[in-house]
């Protein structure tokens, strides 16, 4: 069987760039064809030798004269924003796009397409797809736009109605794909997400030390959550013997606000890291913090769960569910309320002071039961395997 997989944007530096490389990994080892439609531009160059067919839309050239167009308004790389982005630009990259669909279809001819995102892409697959079965893993992303932007939710809509499938992270984004694109609930699977066990494993025998470690890991954005997480550091030093270390990348203003503040503290900025560099980052670690304000699902959250680090969440994505109650009742994880937001992404003035103390005292929680010697992942090993890419794999081609 042959998967033609297609990605609007770089396959790579975010969250659905791993999950789809996860996937293609996984379809590799069961024995599929694959081929690749993916963005790039001149600074993100890509190399796959495992598909038998790739072929990239190049933008920042003179037939794309723009820089690839983001599911996210800040990305980890140069990006354009679909919400303002002209007219003239947005058909010139549909043009381009449809071109290289076409000749895939034709060339590889495809028994499946898998599309990452319910967007614009994904929509023009349906269109296009002829008697080829197309479906679409959610990454929360598209859902954050479709709720944002207005004038492209009826293209989309109607666009899938000749999806064969799709793909959510969880029974809350299930509901919420139902109710917002229009699509049967008998065509949505929940598949949950997944973590590499060759990248993400504890460390044996590890000693607790008197410094301890704390780590994020994502975008450097504000939607992220990162400034908030940098005041309540702030002010934790003044009581703890603490390090943060975060790692991604962003860009533009945000990330410069960013980065001078957190360096002003002497927080420890990585950059951009391979999932083999972060692994042993969250084997040297001892907290993770996740503050962001929106989140399909965490990738991120269930590496370091798998790493065995206590964490601090955001109660957003429907992690709660995903994860089950003996995880969430082991007490590995403490949830911080959100406060009430201006949109999906951006906190109101008058609760952010709220937040902070919530997400204070969620650290301060993590923090005492390490120093207690808190540890109970071993009776945990059984429900964490299950989320493992290989398991979410199984799912995701039984529904084929």
């Amino acid at each position: 069987m042959k998967i033609l997989n297609i990605i609007s944007q770089y396959p790579g530096k975010t969250g659905s760039g791993t999950y789809l490389r996860a996937l293609m990994d996984q379809a590799n080892k069961n024995g599929y064809r694959q081929a690749l439609i993916a963005a790039i531009q001149p600074e993100l160059s890509y190399i796959n030798t495992s598909v038998d067919y790739m072929d990239m839309v190049e933008f920042n050239t003179p037939e794309l004269p723009f820089p690839i167009i983001g599911m996210s308004d800040k990305m980890p790389y140069e990006s354009s924003v679909f919400s303002i982005i002209s007219d003239e630009h947005l058909e010139m990259w549909e043009e381009a796009f449809k071109a290289k669909l076409e000749k895939a279809i034709e060339e590889f001819k495809p028994d499946i397409i898998l599309c990452h995102h319910l967007w614009l892409a994904s929509s023009i697959v349906c269109e296009h797809k002829k008697d080829t079965k197309v479906y679409v893993v959610c990454h929360g992303t598209d859902i954050r736009q479709f709720q944002k932007i207005h004038f492209f939710r009826e293209r989309l809509i109607n666009g899938f109605e000749k999806l064969d499938g799709v793909f959510a992270l969880t029974q809350e984004q299930k509901c919420e794909i139902n109710e917002l694109y229009k699509i049967d609930e008998e065509k949505i699977y929940t598949v949950g997400s997944g973590y590499d066990e060759r990248f993400f494993y504890p460390l044996k025998n590890k000693t607790k030390s008197k410094q301890i470690k704390l780590v994020y890991a994502g975008k450097l954005s504000y939607a992220k959550g990162l400034i908030p997480l940098i005041e309540v550091y702030t002010k934790l030093l003044e009581e703890y013997d603490l390090e943060l270390t975060i790692a991604g990348s962003g860009s533009g203003e945000e990330r410069d606000e960013i980065l001078a503040l957190g360096e002003s503290v002497g927080i420890n900025f990585t950059g951009a890291v391979p999932q083999k560099i972060l692994g042993n980052i969250f084997r040297e670690s001892d907290i993770f913090i996740l503050p962001s304000y929106y989140e399909g699902l965490s990738l991120v959250a269930l590496e370091a769960i798998a790493s065995e680090l206590l964490c601090v969440v955001t109660d957003v994505g429907g992690i709660k569910g995903f994860l089950g109650e003996k995880i969430i009742d082991s007490g590995v994880i403490q949830f911080v309320a959100l406060p009430e937001m201006k949109n999906v992404d951006e906190p109101l003035d008058r609760d952010y002071n709220l937040y902070i103390n919530n997400l204070e005292n969620a650290i301060k929680k993590q923090i005492n039961n390490y120093n207690m010697g808190y540890n109970k992942f071993a009776p945990l090993n059984e429900e964490i395997v299950k989320f493992s890419w290989a398991n979410i794999f199984k799912k995701i081609e039984a529904c084929f």
